[in-house]
């Protein structure tokens, strides 16, 4: 009976180191092993610096990840035009009402730009996991998706 637990315990094991998700310590931080990963899963690196990268996801959404300068913040944000015969009320409004309806989530009016920059925050000031960053990104592109869907009419966002 000890042996077949013994061996069902070491199987076990094994298969958890094939299969574990490696902690990413913010010690060990480099945004080269971000782009690294995100590219051997699919992901295009359109741009890569010290500070930042743009990304082309799956869905062909280009996305940029700045890292804060204390490296505990991964800053997700992607940018739309804004229709310039939208009035400022309305797009107000639209801001407004996606930052209420999608709480991890914001969008800033940028308006010498003519542009809403969408934004997401992914901590990593205890660690992470390349998977639960993979995971966050996706999720940033279903956050823009569903704001996207709030202006239903089509009029304020191009």
């Amino acid at each position: 009976m000890k042996t077949r637990f013994l061996i069902l315990l070491m199987i076990g094991f094994f298969a958890h180191l094939w299969n574990a998700q490696t902690l990413v310590k913010p010690a060990d931080f480099k945004l080269s092993g971000v782009a690294s990963y995100l590219k051997s899963k699919g992901y295009t690196i359109v741009e890569e610096t010290p500070k930042y990268i743009e990304v082309k996801t799956k869905n062909n959404a280009d996305v940029f990840l700045d890292v804060d300068v204390k490296k505990q913040v991964i800053y997700y944000s992607t940018n739309i035009l804004v229709n310039t015969s939208a009035s400022k009320d309305k797009i107000r409004e639209y801001i407004e009402m996606v930052n209420d309806r999608i709480p991890l989530f914001s969008v800033v009016y940028v308006e010498e730009k003519q542009k809403a920059m969408f934004q997401y925050s992914f901590w990593i000031k205890y660690g992470f996991t390349y998977e639960s960053l993979e995971d966050s990104l996706s999720e940033f592109g279903l956050y823009v998706g569903d704001a996207l869907d709030l202006d239903k009419e089509q009029k304020i966002l191009q």
